[in-house]
């Protein structure tokens, strides 16, 4: 280069800023490579005021990040100096990694969106799995409620009545206090169109076992819960708003239910969470007594809910109902199948049937979350051997393993936090579509929402993964490892080979797992949707429908209301037939009665097979196309009152009482020993009640007009032509 084309100098006030902001031996580093790249550019033809513009910003750049500039002989970050604090290295660390990962665009989105799957997933699945299975319910020390359940033949936990409920509350020294919950509507024509209220009858200590205080007006009264006397009344906070205008005078008033005046004595707090009952929003007093036909100790209707003392422990608490249940059974050994209780917690029985679903789900999206974290892992050691140049260059400046571990830790902090921040926006767009389908009797959903606890969740494992996607890269970019790159190129070490084996080996694993998980899945509900359900549910529609007021109070007329109905349907263009029914298949009813032989008597009543009791019309059969295996169905004259009393039993049930035996032209009792003996007609294909997934149950079917009262609701069911 001559003389007369000496370049232009460098610019005095950024050499000046340099020379007194950077000390030491980085000081002089920095300048010597950045004259001498200065140097370098400024000579080339045209490129003096260039030069001066690249001088300035790489000592911006180098002043921001204590860095090496980018010139053609160093290219990493010189080791950070002795005097700089750990949040400072940290820092700069945060600085340079976020340029390494905007030099490769296309590597850093793969990551990040992978990342935001797997904690996206995650952080759904937690913001439901949370408030359902682990939150505690909303009462005052909510572990000390529990549910109590009477023990069937088999040990199985099965519904109570109200004397047994009674003879507990009267002579247990474990419960600070019990409540029976039994299931109410009714229809209410105040405020507005008719509408029908889905509700609980409960005793009048039902609210003080929870803890919960009405938010306006008082609790029921002990003098409340007599038959007679339980007229009245409690609202939801919501029913209260949408009803009747939030008006504090609602207090005190008559309201018309099912055409009866009720008075309204109190509305309940808006965060009222009634875990055993979401969607009622009424309650009235129970109001029995033993002399009812309905109060029997085999009117196993209702369910029992109590709190135990604080010094009392669960396992005491059982301990001691299973004592009083066992002398129940020795003062009344035909009246109960089995002795012993079942006492489960609130929090448990309320999750019970949610708890597997979710917890699949949530082992599902782990894997996920696992095989996204093993991509990204091994993304990042692939990285790290395409670096690995990079690393020796930064090991012969002097950088130890641990400031090369800690750099390659940042990055893989800061790609955990765009990936765990993006996911968050993915669960929370997510989370409305899993709420839609998640089965709707999956309790508490009302609760699910991205709060707090899902965000330290979400942050949790943001931090986590930055440490795995950060760690096994740092700890393969040993020295040893990067002055072999230097002395041998590129060649990769046995390793690296081993830990890509090993995280491939991962992918794949999880990826089996996943597979498998889905095929199964796939496989059970091919089976379930397989599985015959004892009627043909093509071309059904239903309708439920309710008489109930004063209006309806003989059986009669409802009789010859539900005649009427089914007839003006049936008369519709396009339906083939029309049915009544107290119950439907695979419709959630719960209606058993026991079902006693008389040629099989038993020694104890109680042991006899229960069967879910289907009160239906003569067309009940030809509609739902259930066959007839042996016998004939109901007709016109078995629905007459005046009829001798006939029944069809199932397949299942007639094997049960009579194996081997033909059922036809047998008698059985149903329900009380004071009612009448029934013949049985025919013997009906078994249908599937409780659900798809459960086993075949018993069935017993009797003329409408032939049980001993009417069912204010009921369901018709309508078989269309074609669609």
């Amino acid at each position: 280069m001559s003389r007369g084309h000496e370049p232009m100098p460098p610019p005095r006030l950024a050499v000046a800023l340099l020379e007194r902001l950077l000390r030491g031996r980085q000081s002089e580093a920095l300048l010597g490579d950045l004259l001498e790249e200065y140097r370098d550019r400024a000579a080339r033809p045209n490129s003096a005021a260039l030069a001066r513009r690249w001088f300035w910003r790489e000592t911006i750049a180098a002043l921001a990040t204590a860095r090496v500039p980018r010139t053609g002989r160093t290219h990493m970050p010189a080791a950070a100096p002795t005097g700089d604090s750990g949040l400072s290295r940290f820092i700069a660390d945060l600085r340079h990694g976020a340029r390494v990962l905007l030099r490769a665009p296309l590597f850093t989105a793969m990551c990040i969106v992978t990342l935001a799957l797997g904690i996206g997933a995650s952080s759904a699945m937690v913001s439901v799995v949370y408030p359902v299975l682990i939150r505690p319910l909303a009462f005052p020390d909510p572990g000390r409620l529990v549910m109590i359940w009477e023990r069937s033949a088999e040990g199985e936990p099965t519904t109570t009545s109200f004397a047994t409920i009674s003879d507990i509350r009267r002579t247990t020294r474990s419960l600070s206090g019990a409540a029976a919950i039994g299931y109410w509507t009714a229809t209410i024509a105040e405020g507005g169109d008719p509408e029908r209220l889905p509700g609980q009858r409960v005793s009048a200590s039902f609210f003080g076992v929870l803890g919960i205080r009405p938010a306006l007006g008082r609790d029921f009264r002990p003098e409340e819960d007599a038959p007679g006397a339980n007229r009245v009344v409690m609202l939801s906070h919501g029913l209260w708003q949408r009803r009747f205008g939030s008006d504090p005078n609602v207090i005190g008033r008559a309201i018309p239910l099912d055409g009866v005046p009720h008075e309204v004595v109190g509305v309940l707090p808006a965060d009222f969470d009634n875990v055993l009952n979401p969607d009622a929003q009424i309650w009235r007093v129970l109001g029995y007594d033993a002399a009812q036909p309905w109060a029997c100790r085999t009117c196993r209707h209702l369910r029992m809910i109590a709190r135990i003392h604080e010094d009392v422990t669960l396992e005491a608490a059982a301990a001691e109902l299973s004592a009083l249940s066992e002398a129940l059974v020795g003062e009344h050994p035909r009246e109960y199948p089995a002795a012993g209780v079942h006492v489960v917690r609130l929090q448990d029985e309320v999750t019970r049937a949610a708890r597997p679903v979710l917890l699949v789900l949530l082992g599902a999206v782990a894997l996920v979350l696992l095989l996204a974290v093993a991509n990204v892992a091994n993304l990042q050691l692939a990285r790290a051997l395409a670096r690995a140049r990079e690393f020796a260059i930064r090991a012969a400046l002097g950088a130890g393993r641990a400031r090369i571990v800690q750099q390659l830790l940042a990055e893989g902090l800061l790609l955990a936090a765009i990936g765990g921040a993006t996911g968050v926006a993915v669960a929370w767009l997510a989370l409305p579509l899993l709420l839609v389908r998640l089965p709707a009797d999956i309790p508490r959903l009302g609760y699910v929402r991205i709060d707090g606890a899902v965000l330290v969740v979400a942050a949790t494992l943001t931090l986590v993964l930055g440490i795995a996607v950060g760690l096994l890269p740092a700890l393969r970019s040993s020295r040893g490892a990067v002055f072999g790159s230097l002395r041998g190129g590129d060649r990769i070490g046995g390793g690296h080979r081993l830990a890509r084996a090993g995280l491939v080996s991962v992918q794949v694993a999880l990826a089996l797992v996943l597979l498998a998980g889905a095929g199964l899945l796939a496989r059970t509900l091919s089976e379930l949707f397989a599985r015959d359900p004892g009627f043909d549910p093509r071309g059904l529609l239903v309708l439920e429908v309710q008489a109930t007021g004063p209006a309806y109070a003989d059986a009669a007329v409802v009789y010859d209301n539900h005649d009427l109905l089914r007839e003006r349907v049936a008369a519709i263009p396009g339906v083939a037939s029309a049915a009544l029914t107290n119950q439907l298949p695979l419709g959630g009813g719960f209606d058993r009665y026991g079902v006693r032989a008389l040629d099989k008597p038993l020694d104890n009543p109680a042991l006899a097979p229960s069967a879910d009791r289907y009160v239906v019309t003569p067309e009940f059969m030809r509609t739902m196309r259930i066959t007839l295996r042996a016998g004939r169905g109901f007709t016109p004259a078995d629905a007459d009152s005046a009829a001798s009393p006939v029944a069809i039993v199932s397949a299942a049930l007639a094997a049960r009482i009579w194996p081997g035996e033909m059922a036809v032209g047998k008698r059985v009792q149903v329900g009380a020993p004071t009612a009448p003996w029934r013949e049985v007609i025919g013997v009906a294909a078994d249908i599937r009640h409780s659900g798809l997934d459960s086993e075949v149950g018993h069935q017993l079917y009797v003329p409408e007009r032939q049980w001993p009262w009417a069912d204010a609701i009921v369901t018709l069911i309508v078989r269309a032509h074609g669609d």
